[in-house]
């Protein structure tokens, strides 16, 4: 490694912002664009250098409250951890008050053409945990194993989803390889180059991934939730158990997009709305999400408000200045989905209704 090759990684670093570019619908979603691109880099730094031993596995978060990917659940918390197929590996851990927990092996392609195809899933119940909630789950090539490997499985996604992060309490797990060399490799030269490259190319793949989805909704979903190719979502690491109504919203200030759905029978749901590069809007600071636990239903009917602003409407979930950008319907566990009618209305025109 030498300072040449240190400048050409800072080059091609450099025309990723072309993406932004060439893609951003306007002056927001430029800005955030950039900082996405600062985010997946410091993603792909955590999983190509802090955490890339997977004989001495450990666990990371490829999403979090401000670095996201691909429609990241503000409900959730993710877990990732690198794994190497010849090894076995042990998950321990207590559930917690999570009200959905699942561990799925993945053979991550992100930085080579953007899937991470699902070789095994677990979620876990009660059949896997004692009277405190404690679980133990093997991962290994061995038939016997909980959660069997594939040899080009290379990661595992870890996804707790919770009725409130803020009170419910957290499920807690660790991850160890059974057969660990207490010895760390050290960092040479061609290692550097090839984290440095991998890096890039996570950063740049998974931009390009979720672009094209994006084009994809503003096409054919525009201001609607349709059910979406299922096959396809899973490709990209989606969790099997999960059905995902893909949108894509587009409205002005004084405008409001109404969402209404029967709940069908399902384990949990909810919805988000998100920016231009599929990342959950910010969750910590205002409403841009809904569940089952805090949504107010209409006679069994759920209806939800979009508009830029906090607005006195039932279920309001607010853009945050963004006039379009992606959305998301969760229904978890759910044998029948249902397909929500979506309508823009004038905000004046749907004040004067809910005028008391």
């Amino acid at each position: 490694m030498n300072l040449k090759a240190w400048e050409e990684f800072c080059d091609e670093l450099k025309n990723l912002g072309s993406i932004i570019e060439n893609n951003a619908p306007d002056r927001l979603s430029r800005n955030e664009g950039y900082r996405y691109l600062l985010r997946l880099l410091r993603l792909a730094s955590e999983m190509h250098f802090e955490h890339s031993f997977p004989n001495h596995a450990s666990f990371y978060s490829l999403s979090n409250e401000t670095a996201k990917i691909g429609g990241d659940n503000p409900d959730n918390v993710y877990l990732n951890s690198n794994l190497n197929s010849s090894q076995s590996y042990e998950v321990t851990g207590n559930i917690g008050q999570a009200s959905y927990l699942s561990l799925g092996i993945k053979e991550n392609r992100y930085h080579l053409d953007g899937t991470m195809i699902s070789h095994a899933e677990i979620e876990i119940t009660d059949e896997h945990t004692d009277n405190n909630g404690d679980f133990r789950i093997l991962i290994s090539q061995n038939k016997e194993a909980d959660l069997i490997m594939q040899p080009s499985s290379n990661m595992l996604i870890v996804r707790e989803t919770y009725k409130s992060k803020v009170t419910d309490k957290r499920a807690f797990l660790n991850i160890r390889a059974l057969h660990q060399n207490s010895q760390l490799p050290v960092l040479s030269d061609d290692e550097l180059l090839e984290k440095l490259n991998r890096t890039l190319r996570f950063v740049k793949g998974t931009a390009l991934t979720f672009v094209s989805w994006v084009d994809e909704f503003k096409l054919n979903h525009l201001n609607s939730l349709p059910l979406g190719n299922q096959d396809f979502f899973q490709a990209a690491g989606g969790d099997p158990s999960i059905i995902y109504l893909h949108g894509y919203y587009q409205i002005e200030p004084d405008e409001c997009l109404q969402i209404r759905t029967m709940i069908p029978e399902c384990d949990l749901w909810n919805f988000q709305l998100e920016n231009f590069w599929m990342e959950s809007l910010d969750y910590r600071f205002n409403k841009i999400h809904i569940n089952d636990a805090n949504a107010v239903l209409d006679n069994k009917e759920l209806i939800m408000h979009i508009t830029h602003n906090i607005e006195d409407l039932p279920n309001n979930l607010i853009t945050q200045n963004h006039t379009e950008g992606a959305m998301l319907l969760r229904w978890i566990n759910c044998k029948d989905p249902i397909i929500p009618e979506v309508t823009k209305i004038k905000l004046r025109e749907l004040k004067k209704i809910h005028e008391p």
